[in-house]
């Protein structure tokens, strides 16, 4: 029989976390101490009345997990030939040290900062009295984005961009403006000073990503981030969205990695995504009916089941 993927219900977070375990506890990518921000990214997935979907929700935390993995340092107890844990004269465990790629499931830096792109290098972002904002790039080129996240040239000719490496020129160097770069952050890798204008405008922020782009990195505005733009193909998602790969009995978990990043990797996170399926249908529709979800009130602020975030929303307080 096959699958009902439409659901507005909630999932429950013991049923969520014991099936994460049992599914994914064998992977290279498995790290039990990203439980807690795995959860947190569930309890905003349940407050997202858009997302309506458990195809969405599953490829949204498989995005996560593999935009979120990153080098964690591990201490494991090292062990003889014979698999048996060694200890010291003192009787202690002998420990060893080792890097390891483990998924996070938290808001992240892009590795790098975009280095060799054009938009590695950082711009000047002045207020204006209209209550506008001047955006100065290296090269001179100058733009005006107002409070709704409009942008204009204010140079003739102006290009976003500058290349990597190159020299300021006097005009960035005079500029008053405080200074920063737009590399990718948060759940996905939201890049450009362009994008951080207008997303933030497009999810009831203005224009505090570009005033303040490390506020991309808090779970809830990350989570809108990433939200937003695969339902609508806005910011990073390239004019791709949802309904593109998932409608009906349309379900193309390979394809849909266009929204974030072309065809990179895109089977290893489609197969992600099918475990992370069949993690929300065990948590969801397909819960024991004897497990109510709790009550949560551990994301102080956030909206309640049916609530949608805004520019007035608690979602962001």
């Amino acid at each position: 029989m096959a699958a009902n993927y439409h659901y507005v219900g909630s999932y429950d977070e013991r049923i969520f976390e014991q099936e994460f375990r049992d599914r994914f506890g064998k992977k290279p990518r498995y790290n039990a101490n990203a439980i807690p921000d795995l959860l947190v990214l569930l309890r905003l997935i349940n407050r997202d009345t858009n997302i309506t979907d458990i195809r969405w929700a599953a490829y949204m935390l498989a995005t996560v997990a593999w935009e979120t993995t990153s080098p964690v340092t591990q201490f494991i107890q090292a062990k003889n030939k014979k698999g048996k844990p060694l200890v010291d004269k003192a009787g202690k465990a002998v420990m060893l040290k080792r890097r390891a790629w483990l998924m996070t499931m938290a808001p992240v830096d892009e590795v790098g900062h975009g280095k060799g792109r054009n938009y590695h290098e950082p711009v000047k972002v002045a207020k204006l009295a209209d209550g506008s904002v001047r955006v100065t790039e290296q090269d001179g080129d100058q733009f005006k984005i107002t409070a709704a996240g409009a942008i204009s040239k204010l140079t003739k000719g102006a290009k976003m961009g500058t290349v990597d490496g190159g020299a300021a020129v006097k005009a960035y160097n005079d500029d008053t403006g405080a200074e920063f770069a737009y590399f990718g952050r948060g759940y996905v890798q939201l890049t450009w000073w362009s994008n951080y204008a207008t997303t933030g405008a497009a999810i009831g922020q203005g224009l505090n990503l570009l005033l303040d782009p490390e506020l991309v990195k808090t779970p809830a505005i990350a989570y809108a981030v990433m939200s937003h733009g695969m339902l609508t193909g806005d910011g990073f998602a390239n004019g791709k969205k949802f309904s593109t790969y998932f409608s009906g009995k349309a379900r193309n978990y390979v394809g849909a990695r266009a929204m974030v990043n072309g065809s990179d990797h895109a089977k290893d996170i489609a197969a992600i995504a099918e475990v992370f399926e069949a993690v929300l249908l065990a948590a969801g529709p397909n819960r024991p009916i004897t497990f109510a979800p709790p009550i949560d009130s551990s994301l102080a602020g956030m909206p309640l089941p049916g609530a949608r975030f805004t520019s007035q929303s608690r979602f962001f307080q």
